[in-house]
């Protein structure tokens, strides 16, 4: 797979989610609500081997998507997150990423679980939503 495309089919999964702004990689400032896609744990390669002459799948261990809305102490932040971090409607992550056409890219996203966090964003405190995603396909 090829980490760059992946990244960007990513980026256009979320882009349906409405007002969430997905930046590309190497933004330095950013306007909340925004996803992030990071870069996975680790990369596992050839998981079902063919043999010398043809490559098996391969698997992004872990890949988070960063999902940051406003100050850690607003109300509303609390209650974007939680329409973000549900398992199905228009705001949901999940929904999004699992429900997207990745052609060729990959195989298939799963988003494995979401944690919460208080992370510094470019000099600024956000909540946040962090997503676990495991993304397989063609080696």
């Amino acid at each position: 797979m090829d980490l760059i495309a992946v990244a960007g089919e990513l980026r256009e999964a979320l882009s349906v989610i409405p007002g969430l702004r997905v930046p590309a990689w190497g933004v330095t400032a950013i306007q909340a609500p925004a996803a992030i896609v990071a870069l996975p744990d680790r990369i596992e390669f050839d998981k079902t081997y063919k043999g010398a002459s043809a490559r098996g799948t391969d698997t992004y261990k872990d890949l988070p998507i960063v999902l940051l809305v406003g100050k850690t102490d607003e109300r509303s932040s609390v209650l974007a997150l939680a329409e973000y971090a549900a398992g199905a409607g228009p705001q949901s992550v999940k929904a999004a990423l699992e429900g997207h056409d990745y052609g060729a890219v990959c195989d298939f996203v799963i988003v494995l679980s979401c944690e919460f966090d208080e992370p510094r964003y470019a000099g600024a405190d956000y909540l946040a939503a962090i997503f676990h995603t495991d993304i397989v396909g063609n080696g």
